[in-house]
């Protein structure tokens, strides 16, 4: 949620306050759902970009 009253440091200290364990579940579970909702043609250029890293 964006908060215009928020500053841009004001809204980093919040984030900051997060937990890196539940931020790591929250990337986990996005991964997770973008394997899942993607197309093969998707996926292919997904692994195809990793690999080149």
């Amino acid at each position: 949620m964006i908060f215009e009253w928020e500053t841009e440091e004001e809204r980093l200290l919040r984030f900051m306050q997060i937990p890196p364990k539940k931020k790591l579940e929250w990337l986990r579970q996005m991964h997770e759902f973008m394997v899942k909702c993607s197309s093969k043609r998707t996926k292919m250029i997904r692994w195809k970009l990793r690999e080149i890293r």
